[in-house]
């Protein structure tokens, strides 16, 4: 169910962007809004227990690599996309503000058990 409201959000903001075209070695911007989120939440999970700066270091370390695993990429395609979209402000804008509307629709689902209005 996430997949598809992501899917459908990234799929809407990214139809009315510029079409310009990615170059192969840099993950889609949908591919990019999904990793992102996810190591949002490993970064989030990291910061919620109280442990020494390089217990902490890692642990997200290794809840990192399993996020690459999950998505099938290496840390090097993510930092290579990452530093593309850097250097592409509207494109990183669009992706950054995606992941955090993303987050805060999450949030809310788990504090409050449904969905916020539009």
């Amino acid at each position: 169910m996430k997949k598809v409201f992501l899917f459908t959000v990234a799929l809407m903001v990214f139809s009315c962007g510029d079409k310009e075209q990615i170059p192969d070695n840099i993950l889609s911007e949908a591919q990019m809004v999904d990793l992102m989120i996810d190591i949002r939440i490993a970064e989030g999970k990291v910061s919620t227990i109280t442990l020494s700066n390089d217990s902490s270091a890692a642990l997200y370390k290794v809840l990192e690599e399993q996020v690459f695993e999950d998505h099938n990429i290496d840390s090097t395609e993510y930092i290579t996309s990452y530093n593309y979209y850097l250097l592409n402000p509207a494109k990183f804008l669009r992706i950054t503000d995606i992941v955090i509307d993303s987050l805060k629709v999450r949030q809310q689902e788990l504090t409050t058990g449904r969905r916020p209005a539009n």
